[in-house]
């Protein structure tokens, strides 16, 4: 009896490990705009774009951007459906946190991290052991030949002239990268 509990217990500690090394479905990333010199300001829309009640393409059209006319981009939030796969090749220090100049990681060659939004120049947040993180330069140059495509979405909330405010996934605007 005591053999399988043993074993009863080895098993959902297993379990309850690998289900805490990959990031929770749908996460979200408030706040961020997933490449580089992108930035929440004024923006002009390239077609008809809807914007709705809420962050689901199912809720009601709480109106219409035109073609032409201009928003504010007052933030955004990324969803990683399925986050891309990123196997290490080397043994490397990086994984940053907020307020951290130091990496927080020691990679070994065969970690597995999990790319969950681009944040421009090959940086990226990532998921490792029940934690994301920023990458540094060691993982930015690292080959991504091992790299699984992450599904993501990009909701915006905006705000038209007329003050009402609302959420999109488009991607019909100018004026969302700060470099052009």
């Amino acid at each position: 009896m005591q053999k399988l509990f043993s074993v009863m217990f080895l098993t959902l500690l297993t379990m309850t490990v690998s289900a805490q090394e990959k990031p929770p479905a749908n996460y979200e990333n408030w706040g961020v705009c997933p490449f580089e010199c992108c930035t929440y300001r004024d923006w002009t829309a390239n077609d008809e774009v809807p914007v709705h009640s809420q962050r689901d393409d199912k809720s009601p059209v709480t109106f219409s951007v035109q073609r032409g006319e201009q928003v504010e981009g007052l933030t955004g939030v990324v969803v990683t459906e399925k986050p891309g796969v990123l196997k290490i090749n080397r043994t490397v220090d990086d994984g940053f946190i907020k307020g951290s100049h130091a990496p927080q990681l020691k990679l070994h060659a065969g970690d597995v991290v999990y790319l969950l939004t681009p944040l421009g120049e090959g940086y990226f947040l990532f998921w490792y052991q029940g934690k994301a993180y920023i990458s540094g330069e060691s993982l930015r140059t690292m080959p991504r030949d091992d790299a699984q495509e992450n599904v993501m979405n990009w909701w915006k909330l905006v705000r038209n002239s007329k003050g009402a405010m609302g959420w999109t996934r488009a991607e019909k605007f100018d004026h969302i990268d700060a470099c052009d």
